[in-house]
């Protein structure tokens, strides 16, 4: 005979406790079709449901990796409610996930979204992971675009999800493989502690005690120069933003908003003491530099200092001679175990810190040399999505173009990618046109 006891329990909440609101500013997302194995809920003998967090990881396809997508928090939100009749009820979870681009690259997502089978992970304000989809049910992805009306518009690209399961978004805290990094969920959102990353993105810091109050070094190096900071003080630097690193102890959360740009998170070391950021930034620009302060659930993210990027003859795009490019040393990109150094374009060595290299007529070939490069890519203006380049077998070279190849012809904008992240651009311009 089976065993009907109950697996009811008494629901507590303590007096004051702070229950913080909405979802983080990156989900991610993968077709159910790259996942090979499931992590498990758990049931009991009857087939009841006695945890909402799920056991195991995601098991995925080789190369297969979690996409993301940067949204705006204050217009996200995940519900869900149940649905079916007794005792056949089940919850049916429902993300709305606003991106604020209407680019060519949010215009497609509709293409690789709207018809296929999903699964979104959403990272709720005290870190927990949350899954939307399920291996029982198909997953309904809609694509929804707003180019706004009058100057006081806005524009967004909006991605509703309705997924059934068993319970309301259960959680994950397993690992999570991006084309970032690998990293792993908070495993215990309820105190803080492991992974708390502020978006979601944060490859390696899990190990950090959120216990501990983080502390920042006032000294941070900024295109290889010491540079001494203060919370609220602006510095100025002439010129493009090339490289910056920072130090301290129990660090946890590090990002930087260039412009009018997405927040984007600065990896951290495991040990939460060391932080690195290659990425180009362009001048003239303002770029602020936030961190997370705090303990516990009781951590935000405020502004730490602001970098002032103004013009000089050397910063921007580069017009003469027949790349456009420096010779003198590229910028050097670092994804986890991958290194990209250097750049040649049309035969000509370019340096990527210029963030624009001009060439005239046509670009006709392309090749990159590094260490155990992943992926080199390139996305031409006015294309649907960027194209990966041939690369050889222990990810040192990687070329485009060359005899019997269609170069392309000016005026065209291309973006050269190393890994996923945007490493510099090339503009092709008509003689009499730069």
């Amino acid at each position: 005979m089976p065993d009907c006891s109950s697996v009811q329990r008494s629901l507590a909440w303590c007096q004051g406790k702070p229950e913080l609101p909405g979802v983080k500013r990156r989900i991610y997302y993968i077709s159910k079709y790259d996942i090979l194995q499931w992590p498990t809920l758990q049931h009991d003998a009857n087939g009841r449901l006695t945890s909402a967090t799920y056991i195991g990881d995601f098991v995925l396809r080789a190369d297969a990796k979690w996409k993301f997508i940067d949204i705006i928090s204050d217009k996200s939100q995940l519900t869900s409610e149940a649905q079916g009749e007794y005792p056949s009820q089940t919850q049916l979870n429902k993300l709305v996930a606003v991106h604020p681009g209407v680019d060519q690259e949010a215009s497609a997502a509709a293409a690789y979204l709207n018809n296929n089978d999903n699964v979104f992970l959403v990272e709720d304000m005290r870190g927990a992971v949350r899954v939307v989809g399920s291996d029982k049910w198909p997953t309904k992805t809609s694509v929804a675009q707003d180019l706004g009306q009058g100057a006081t518009g806005s524009t967004s690209t909006t991605i509703n999800v309705e997924a059934t399961d068993e319970c309301p978004a259960p959680f994950y805290s397993g690992s999570i493989d991006t084309d970032d990094g690998t990293f792993t969920a908070n495993p215990n959102p309820a105190t803080g502690s492991g992974n708390n990353s502020g978006s979601g993105n944060n490859s390696g810091n899990g190990n950090n005690s959120s216990s501990q109050n983080p502390t920042y070094n006032s000294t941070v190096v900024i295109n290889g120069q010491s540079r001494s900071v203060s919370k609220g003080s602006t510095i100025s630097i002439s010129g493009n933003l090339t490289s910056m690193k920072f130090s301290g102890s129990n660090m946890s959360y590090l990002s930087y908003i260039a412009g009018n740009e997405m927040e984007t998170e600065i990896e951290i070391n495991a040990a939460g003491t060391s932080a690195t950021c290659t990425d180009v930034i362009t001048a003239p620009k303002t770029v602020k530099i936030y961190r997370q302060e705090g303990t516990g659930d009781n951590r935000y993210d405020v502004l730490w200092f602001t970098i002032t990027l103004t013009s000089s003859s050397s910063s921007g795009s580069n017009t003469g001679g027949s790349t456009g490019g420096s010779t003198s040393g590229g910028s050097t990109v670092v994804i986890n175990d991958a290194q990209y150094l250097e750049a040649y374009v049309n035969g000509s060595k370019v340096d990527p810190a210029k963030g624009t290299i001009t060439i005239y007529n046509s670009f006709s070939s392309l090749k990159v040399t590094g260490v155990k490069m992943s992926r080199v890519a390139l996305w031409v203006s006015g294309e649907d999505e960027d194209v990966g380049i041939a690369m050889n077998a222990n990810g040192t070279e990687a070329t485009w173009g060359g005899s019997g190849s269609v170069p392309i012809k000016a005026p065209r904008t291309i973006d050269i990618y190393a890994g996923y992240k945007k490493w510099f651009t090339v503009n092709i311009v008509e003689p009499n046109g730069d």
